[in-house]
C-alpha cells in the first residue's frame, strides 16, 4: 500500500504571500518568516516513515527556495493546478492515486507546529475511514487525508479563506456516503497576533525555536 504526504506551498515572494501579516510587517520580513514555516514543515515532515514525501508548489516549482527545500529535504516536487485552492487540492490527490497512491494526506504551510503524531494518526485513520479533516481553531483546515478516491463534491462552494471553512466541508460531508474522521484541533497562523502566539508556543514545545526576529 503505498502512501502518499503532500505538503502546499507559495514560492516566499515578498508581497504574495502571509499577506495578512502586511499592516504590521514588511513584506521583505513576512516572506523571510514564511520560509521559516516550510522549512520547519519539510523537516519535521522528512520523520515520517513508509511515506513518499511531495511538494505541491504555486505558482511554480522552479523559485529558488524551493527548488533548494526539495533537494535538501528530498522531497519530488510538482506544481498546483486549477483555478482556486479546492481545484488544486482536488487534482493533487486525482493525480497521486493515479500514480498508484492508495492513501494520501496533505496539508498546508500555515501550521508550521503540527504534531507529527496528528500526521501519522490521519494515515492511521484512513485504515478505517474514507477521509480525514484536520480542523484549525479558526475554523479553517490544516489537514486533509482521503483513501483511494478523492470526492469533488466535497469542495464544492466552499468560501476558502474564511472561518466557514470547515463547517461548509462538513455540510457537504453530510450529503455524501463518505465515513469521516476529524483529528484533534490545531491552529495556524495568518495574523500578527497568531504569530505572537508561535513564537510563545514553541518555548512550551521540545523544538527548537526557528521564528526569525519581528
Amino acid at each position: 500500500m503505498k502512501k502518499a504526504f503532500i505538503t502546499f506551498v507559495k514560492a516566499p515572494v515578498p508581497g504574495t504571500v502571509k499577506t495578512r501579516l502586511q499592516p504590521d510587517l514588511q513584506p521583505d520580513r513576512i516572506a523571510e518568516i514564511y520560509k521559516t514555516f516550510i522549512t520547519e514543515i519539510a523537516s519535521q515532515g522528512a520523520r515520517l516513515k513508509g511515506v513518499d514525501r511531495f511538494l505541491g508548489c504555486a505558482p511554480s516549482r522552479d523559485h529558488a527556495f524551493l527548488t533548494e527545500i526539495s533537494r535538501k529535504f528530498k522531497l519530488k516536487s510538482f506544481n498546483q493546478r486549477g483555478s482556486n485552492l479546492g481545484e488544486k487540492i482536488v487534482n493533487a490527490f486525482k493525480d497521486y492515486f493515479k500514480k498508484g497512491y492508495s492513501e494520501i494526506v496533505l496539508i498546508g504551510s500555515d501550521s508550521p507546529t503540527i504534531p507529527l503524531t496528528y500526521i501519522n494518526k490521519a494515515f492511521a485513520a484512513l485504515e478505517k475511514h474514507d477521509f480525514v479533516l484536520g480542523p484549525c481553531c479558526d475554523g479553517g483546515l490544516y489537514l486533509i487525508g482521503a483513501k483511494n478516491k478523492i470526492v469533488p463534491d466535497i469542495f464544492h462552494d466552499i468560501p476558502w479563506d474564511s472561518a466557514k471553512v470547515l463547517n461548509k466541508t462538513l455540510d457537504n460531508i453530510e450529503h455524501l456516503d463518505i465515513k469521516v474522521c476529524l483529528l484533534p484541533f490545531w491552529y495556524d497562523v495568518d495574523t500578527i497576533e497568531e504569530l505572537r502566539l508561535l513564537k510563545k508556543h514553541l518555548k512550551y514545545l521540545n523544538r527548537k525555536p526557528f521564528l526569525p526576529a519581528f
